[in-house]
């Protein structure tokens, strides 16, 4: 089994943050999300490699950190996150370990902060569950809104017409059928927890959720972000609701 990791240009991550954390904040902030995820892939002994698809420099030097590989997005030859993670899922089907074929990829996303080694665990063996009787399985593991794939498993020689956005859960299970693959949908609490907007980012600091998100949670505490964050809730939360809109 190997994992992927693509990651965008850490610059240009987390757009929808735009409303309450500057560009610098929000880049710092996927960097701190991304050494958590990094730290619980990297200790895990389910994995044979570990690839960082990206071609950010900050994604190299993560990668030398932990020790795993970092793959160009150029040298892979394409753009877009469904591109060139289907373009990376192509070039791990070409490889062998051991002797035999990479037969299971985890393509995982960098905004996972409360990624740990239970949930991992139990999806790992939810997947092996699934390809005992069928060799070469899908298995999502979805968000909380249960819309999107935050954690995609597949055979690098089968794989699903990749259709990461809106509603890409429903579209890899849809296409996962119609190749006659089995596909599961597996809802787990710490997985499901992305962050992509500022109610993502209150919920996680309402959970005190150490330890695991410790990068992600030093970042914002550091930098005074929680605290404006829960100051904007409470702000929220005393605000009185005009009698208009009570029904």
């Amino acid at each position: 089994m190997w994992a992927l990791l693509p990651l965008k240009d850490f610059v240009q991550a987390k757009q929808r943050l735009a409303g309450c954390l500057t560009v610098s904040e929000r880049r710092g902030l996927f960097h701190a999300m991304v050494e958590d995820v990094l730290t619980v892939l990297a200790a895990h002994p389910g994995f044979e490699r570990i690839v960082v698809v990206s071609d950010d420099p900050a994604a190299q030097l993560l990668a030398e950190h932990f020790g795993i590989e970092c793959w160009s997005e150029r040298g892979l030859g394409h753009t877009g996150l469904n591109g060139v993670v289907a373009a990376a899922l192509q070039e791990m089907a070409t490889h062998t370990q051991s002797q035999s074929r990479v037969s299971v990829a985890m393509v995982v996303h960098g905004d996972l902060p409360l990624l740990g080694e239970k949930e991992l665990d139990l999806l790992i063996s939810q997947h092996a569950a699934l390809t005992q009787v069928h060799p070469s399985a899908v298995s999502i593991a979805t968000d909380r809104h249960g819309r999107g794939s935050n954690i995609l498993m597949c055979d690098p020689a089968r794989v699903p017409a990749l259709s990461y956005g809106r509603d890409s859960c429903a579209a890899h299970q849809a296409s996962a059928m119609a190749m006659a693959l089995p596909a599961q949908v597996i809802s787990l609490p710490g997985i499901a927890q992305d962050i992509d907007t500022q109610e993502d980012l209150q919920r996680l600091l309402a959970m005190n959720a150490l330890p695991a998100a410790e990068r992600t949670l030093a970042y914002l505490y550091q930098n005074g972000i929680a605290q404006r964050l829960k100051q904007l809730a409470n702000g929220a939360a005393n605000t009185p609701v005009p009698a208009w809109s009570v029904v």
